[in-house]
Formats: C-alpha cells, sequence, structure tokens
C-alpha cells in the first residue's frame, strides 16, 4: 500500500521539488501551505507522514507542531533552514521526531522519511500476545502496545514506545545515546545526542512521577542511558 505524505511549507518551489522527490520515490504526497489547511488534510486525508517547515506565516511549525500532537499520533519530520541548535531542540521539545536542515540531500531524505515509517511496521512485529513487562508503578501491554504509568493510561509516540521497549527488556544494560539512535532511528549518518536527550526528557515527562527524580529511566553520567526500576 502506498504511503501518503503530507508536506507544510509555505514555500512554492519547496513544494514542488519536494512533490517531485517523494513521487519519484513511489509515495503519495498532499500539500499544504500554511497551518489550517494542514489540519484540514489531517481531519480528512489521515496521512501517514508530515513533513513540516518551521517557518511559515500565520502558524509557525513549531506551534503548528503543538496542535497537531494534541489531535493525531503520527510521525513528524522537520524541514528548517535555521542552523541555532535552540531552534532544533524546540522542533523536537514540541512533539517534532526528526529534524533536516536545508538544504537536503533528496537521497537522505528519503531515507529518513522511510525510516520512520518503518517504525509502525516494527512495532506491531513487536507485539507479543499475553506478554506484559510489570514494574512498580508501570506496566507494558506487549500485545496492545499500550503503557500505564501510576495507573494511568499514557498516550506514547511511536519512537518513544520503542525507545521504552528498549530500554525496559534490557533493565540494568546502559545504553550509549548513539547506540540507541542506530537501533531506533536506523540512521547513523543523521546522528544527534540531543534527539536522543529529548526523547528521553518526552518520555520522562509521561511515565515518571518526578521526571527531575526519574524512578525508572536513569542517566549513566559519561555512558548514557539506562532503565532500572529498582534503584530508585
Amino acid at each position: 500500500m502506498t504511503a501518503t505524505i503530507l508536506t507544510v511549507d509555505d514555500d512554492i518551489q519547496m513544494q514542488e521539488m519536494l512533490h517531485l522527490f517523494l513521487t519519484n520515490a513511489g509515495f503519495h504526497v498532499l500539500q499544504a501551505y500554511n497551518g489550517e489547511q494542514c489540519l484540514a488534510h489531517l481531519r480528512s486525508k489521515q496521512p501517514d507522514l508530515i513533513l513540516l517547515d518551521i517557518q511559515m506565516p500565520d502558524m509557525d511549525g513549531i506551534t503548528l507542531c503543538r496542535r497537531i500532537r494534541s489531535l493525531f499520533q503520527l510521525p513528524i519530520l522537520f524541514l528548517t533552514g535555521k542552523l541555532q541548535i535552540e531552534d532544533k531542540l524546540n522542533s523536537l521539545q514540541s512533539g517534532g521526531d526528526d529534524y533536516m536542515t536545508k538544504p537536503f540531500d533528496p537521497l537522505e531524505l528519503i531515507a529518513r522519511v522511510k525510516s520512520h515509517l518503518r517504525w509502525g511496521m516494527l512495532l506491531a512485529e513487536t507485539k507479543e500476545p499475553g506478554r506484559k513487562l510489570v514494574f512498580p508503578g508501570l506496566e507494558i501491554d506487549m500485545e496492545r502496545l499500550m503503557v500505564t504509568a501510576n495507573g494511568k493510561p499514557v498516550i506514547l509516540l511511536a519512537k518513544e514506545m520503542h525507545l521504552l521497549l528498549t530500554l525496559a527488556q534490557n533493565q540494568h544494560r546502559v545504553y550509549h545515546p548513539r547506540q540507541l539512535y542506530e537501533l531506533i532511528w536506523i540512521d547513523p549518518a543523521g546522528y544527534s545526542s540531543d534527539i536522543i536527550k529529548v526523547h528521553i526528557n518526552r518520555l520522562r515527562k509521561k511515565i515518571e512521577v518526578d521526571p527531575m527524580t526519574p524512578k525508572f529511566i536513569h542517566t549513566v553520567r559519561g555512558f548514557g542511558y539506562k532503565f532500572d526500576s529498582t534503584e530508585y
């Protein structure tokens, strides 16, 4: 089945270029030139992934991403002409899964898109009928891919879920950020420790009682991260 990509950018030339790259790679493409058009597409078309520009009039990409995340759960890849690390971090903290800086290599763009689309299929393959990972204050249903933290259901994005599963299924093992990136993003060339840091922080906010004093996902200074429900 052909995946549908929604491109959101007010630049007509960029839209034409994205349409060319994506259709040549076999994707169906929807286009939106502002935030309201994007939200209208999401309500009626349900694309599989969004390519989202940060700098747009009326509603910038960061604000739009927050609105999307309050309504829909699908991969969002930011395309940004800004080089400041603050803008990149803001794109992830708003709910984005990844970012690419313009100008970009078309082959790398397609590789990133395919990588993000794979996660829905990979998560489906991780389902294990009847199996649950149970820790004090946290339960992961491996069949339904549902998480309950402190007695309340938690909605996780695909990469957050895979990050949690990777750590929780290997309790006490310390992972370097690069290891986590290569396992979950499957894209060594795009590695950034900031991407892992932001996703860890987002995950902590969803499953920890106090994200500043985590009970489950711990930072091992100088090395990386580990899941340890016995350390608290």
